[in-house]
């Protein structure tokens, strides 16, 4: 299982400048076959030890396994941190 991509990411503003938080639709894709979309949130926050903590919510129901998805989709989103993708 990978993250085929992230669309539509959107960037709500927050009050604190540590935690930035989004809204996106994700597609993964298993094996050949790539699943609907979903709606996620995820969020990213610097603790005070300097490391950053990624958490990610489905809005929908996913039709896929919850904890692998889970896991692709926060390596996906450090990556997209990492590279300055992220709005």
């Amino acid at each position: 299982m990978n993250v085929d991509h992230l669309f539509e990411i959107e960037r709500i503003p927050l009050a604190i400048d540590y935690r930035r938080l989004y809204r996106a639709d994700a597609l993964l894709q298993i094996g050949d076959h790539v699943a609907n979309a979903v709606g996620i949130e995820f969020s990213l926050e610097m603790s005070p030890y300097g490391g950053q903590e990624v958490s990610v919510r489905f809005l929908d129901k996913p039709e896929y396994p919850l904890i692998p998805a889970l896991r692709v989709l926060k390596d996906h989103i450090k990556s997209l941190d990492k590279d300055g993708a992220l709005p």
